[in-house]
């Protein structure tokens, strides 16, 4: 808590300086939402993407958020930038919550930018991805505190190549919630290169995570930054190590390649994206292929249009690479199969008790919200029993009139466990959301209406509605 004080007071301080220097607008916003629902708790899509607001399952919910954003200046001549902010939510269910979501202060120079603290990315593709276009870091938990260096968006790095761009990014993030291994870290990084052609452009690149240090509740300390190097370059652990960082690599790894191609007709945008994950070498060499994400975005001209945003997204992870690994053959010292990747899970023999909480964030999967962790009696979380889904998600949204805006999202799953431990038939299941939003002309306010429900094997079935308002100023 003293840690989470001394992040306050400093970002507060230089928020008051950044002020004299920035003259950038700094808006404030002050959101309420009830929920309410026919079940046990709320619908899927109601709690989903939502950046770790809900932290109880219940049948109603109240949520108030209250913050202010200094963006930065869309002068891009200008050197020097600043920007920071801050968040904070009340939840009111079966319990009182009260959290600091984000609070950040950042900082641009040319091309390069800094930020310090924790903030919720930004939404692409409307709202209406399942992920935000992004498997591995979807806005379902609460943003991550840390250390962030990164370009300012794509930038060109070779004077005669304006066409070629590049994106980078480069963090340390803290570990601050209640898991299976305390005081880890989460190292973060990604380079992307994106080239435009007339009206067509191309992104590849690589994203890369690995977790890090701290002290099991099982087996004591794990190498910290002595081995910095190791996990930042994904090589094997040192004489320290565990016996599976040993023989693989330091700390624990998983990541993704992403591809983005996007086309441009007459000012409507068509985006193709396809996100491949990876935990070792096997899916690192696409073993695990079709694996993944594969979305289709169409973005309309007119954004006054009854439709002008579609999103379709089909996601499996089904294969993992086959269902068996490392199992001895014949031949003695011989092992066949490189399979059960087990996404987001974390690794498998020893490193699955240092990181056994999995890729999570108070409890909420940092990743495709349908990856839900399981809850011990201690409250933590203990990983996932079901990483092998397959999806079709489909979002569309647009203006029913002026300032009546709407969207839906439409999302069926089918679920099969784990290959340690398959579902002895697979649970389908069907999610949806339909909201409407009214801003008014004369007044900073808007009202919000939403529908959503669940019907399956999965979840409970069940239907819920919320009302809301939001004022910003």
């Amino acid at each position: 808590m003293k840690y989470l004080l001394f992040i306050c007071i400093t970002l507060l301080s230089l928020a008051v300086m950044a002020q004299e220097r920035d003259s950038s607008k700094t808006d404030f916003e002050v959101r309420f939402n009830s929920y309410a629902s026919s079940g046990k708790d709320l619908p899927f899509w109601f709690t989903s993407n939502q950046n770790g607001a809900f932290i109880s399952e219940n049948g109603y919910y109240q949520l108030l958020r209250l913050g202010f954003a200094h963006a930065q200046s869309e002068n891009l001549t200008k050197k020097w930038d600043f920007t920071y902010g801050t968040t904070m939510i009340a939840g009111v269910g079966n319990q009182a919550d009260l959290q600091l979501n984000q609070y950040w202060f950042g900082a641009r120079y040319k091309w390069l930018k800094i930020k310090i603290g924790a903030r919720n990315d930004s939404i692409r593709f409307a709202g209406l991805s399942h992920t935000n276009g992004n498997m591995m870091w979807s806005g379902n938990a609460r943003p991550l505190p840390g250390i962030t260096f990164s370009t300012n968006g794509y930038v060109p790095l070779f004077s005669k190549l304006k066409w070629l761009t590049f994106r980078g990014l480069y963090e340390e993030n803290f570990l601050v919630d209640q898991r299976d291994m305390t005081n880890a870290m989460l190292h973060h990084k990604y380079l992307f290169a994106k080239a435009t052609i007339t009206n067509w452009s191309f992104s590849f690149g690589l994203d890369h995570w690995v977790y890090w240090g701290g002290t099991s509740r099982y087996h004591g300390s794990t190498p910290g930054f002595e081995y910095y190097p190791r996990y930042v370059l994904g090589l094997r652990g040192g004489k320290n190590s565990s016996a599976s960082d040993i023989a693989n690599k330091a700390g624990n790894s998983i990541g993704m390649y992403a591809l983005e191609v996007e086309k441009n007709f007459r000012g409507n945008i068509l985006t193709f994206y396809w996100n491949h994950p990876f935990e070792d070498q096997s899916g690192l060499e696409l073993a695990n292929f079709p694996d993944g994400l594969w979305g289709l975005n169409f973005k309309g001209k007119k954004r006054s249009a009854f439709v002008s945003d579609i999103v379709y997204e089909f996601m499996t992870t089904l294969d993992q690479s086959g269902s068996t690994h490392l199992v001895p053959t014949s031949v003695p010292g011989v092992n066949t199969g490189r399979g059960r990747d087990n996404y987001f899970a974390l690794g498998v023999g020893v490193s699955d008790w240092f990181y056994s909480s999995g890729h999570v964030f108070h409890n909420k999967m940092m990743g495709t919200p349908l990856f839900i962790p399981v809850i011990g009696e201690d409250g933590l979380s203990k990983g996932f029993d079901n990483t092998r889904i397959q999806m079709h998600h489909f979002g569309i949204g647009g203006t029913l009139v002026e300032r009546l805006t709407w969207r839906s999202m439409l999302t069926w799953s089918r679920s099969y466990g784990t290959y340690e431990k398959s579902y002895p038939e697979p649970l389908s299941e069907f999610s949806c959301l339909g909201e409407c939003r009214y801003q008014f002309i004369d007044l900073p306010l808007s009202l919000n209406l939403g529908v959503a429900g669940d019907a399956g094997e999965r979840f409970q079935k069940k239907v819920g509605g919320y009302v809301g308002m939001s004022w910003k100023f």
